[in-house]
């Protein structure tokens, strides 16, 4: 029978090498690395006490500037173009706020009225827009500018002087202009015959005169001194200066009172809508160029305070290129020395408000009832 034998397996040589030699390395390794284990906590820690001393970088301190409420006032005295000049105002207000932390402007729209009743109540504003008719009312309340704002029109600026001093900042401004339905009055006659063609129409059975022109009134503006500033002429003392510029524009819309109507931008925005619809026979036109006092003015108190440079940063930025240029959505005209309408007939007063005579805004009642006069005299020269 054979006899197994239980052998004893030898140890491998090579193997006990590997096992030897693998051991080195990693003793090795812990020696190499134990200096940079070393220099890494050291570099930690000298961080971690030299942080607290390094100073605070400029964008966490907080931003400079007054803090608070800036109160204005808009007191409006003709009529718009389009939409609501308060909420334009609103809007710009809100875009300013953006990129002023803790400065809030607040927008008041006020009558004339309501305007004096706040001043004969003590009440104060910290800016205020304004037009004629307001302006000998706040005159005394507001501080003069002196710093340069875009490129305003000059004249606009000698408008709201006083002894050679700014006292507010033309913001937009409107205009004066003539239609007629061209079958009636041809556009090229319309300027030189605004006060002397008549017109008969039927209605019905019945014949119509038509009178040559109706024009729209506020308590504050001289329409005629744009006619006769523009090269208008004839007999005008007979218009009615109680007429509204509303009643006005439904009056010639009906086409039963007059041939001619003087009237404003909300009246080129009216009639050119109705053209546009076929609701309206075709028009001629004319713009006035040479007078407007459909202006609007933003001032400062001169009680405003630490207000005041926020007050006059904020006038500055009415009066930037950028929003200046958002006066075509309300279908006004903006004050500065550029252009921004292609629309032929918004083109054509734009450039002509360059050189039109502005009047005086500071200007009080029997100022513009002695223009209203005097443009009555020259029309029947």
């Amino acid at each position: 029978m054979s006899k197994w034998k239980v052998v004893k397996p030898r140890k491998d040589n090579q193997t006990d090498k590997r096992k030897n030699s693998d051991s080195g390395v990693k003793k090795r390794i812990k020696i190499k690395f134990l200096p940079l284990a070393i220099v890494t906590l050291a570099c930690v820690a000298i961080l971690v006490w030299a942080l607290p001393a390094l100073p605070v970088k400029p964008q966490q301190q907080a931003p400079t500037g007054y803090k608070g409420v800036l109160e204005l006032w808009n007191v409006e005295t003709f009529e718009g173009g389009i939409g609501s000049r308060e909420a334009w105002l609103i809007n710009k207000a809100s875009k300013f706020e953006q990129s002023h932390t803790g400065l809030f402007v607040h927008v008041t729209s006020l009558t004339v009225e309501q305007l004096q009743a706040k001043l004969d109540n003590g009440e104060a504003f910290d800016m205020i827009c304004f037009s004629r008719g307001a302006g000998s009312m706040v005159q005394e309340q507001l501080a003069p500018i002196s710093q340069s704002m875009g490129f305003v029109r000059d004249n606009f600026l000698l408008s709201a002087q006083l002894d050679s001093k700014q006292y507010a900042m033309p913001l937009y401004a409107g205009v004066y202009c003539l239609f007629a339905r061209v079958e009636q009055l041809p556009a090229e006659q319309l300027l030189q015959n605004a006060l002397t063609h008549t017109f008969t129409r039927k209605v019905g059975k019945n014949t119509v005169e038509l009178q040559p022109m109706v024009c729209g009134f506020t308590q504050y503006n001289s329409p005629l001194s744009a006619l006769a500033m523009s090269g208008g002429h004839g007999k005008a003392s007979s218009i009615s200066q109680d007429t509204t510029q509303y009643q006005a524009y439904e009056q010639f819309v009906a086409n039963r009172t007059a041939v001619t109507l003087l009237g404003t931008q909300r009246d080129m925005y009216r009639l050119s809508q109705k053209e546009s619809n076929g609701k309206i026979e075709q028009l001629g036109f004319a713009p006035l160029g040479g007078y407007t006092d459909l202006v609007q003015y933003v001032g400062v108190s001169n009680n405003a305070g630490d207000k005041s440079d926020a007050c006059t940063e904020y006038v500055s930025y009415l009066l930037s290129e950028t929003t200046q240029s958002t006066l075509v959505n309300l279908s006004l005209f903006s004050v500065l020395n550029t252009t921004f309408y292609t629309s032929d007939r918004y083109a054509q007063c734009e450039q002509l408000l360059s050189t039109a005579y502005v009047p005086n805004v500071f200007g009080d009642a029997d100022a513009i009832a002695r223009q209203r006069d005097a443009a009555i005299s020259t029309l029947g020269m």
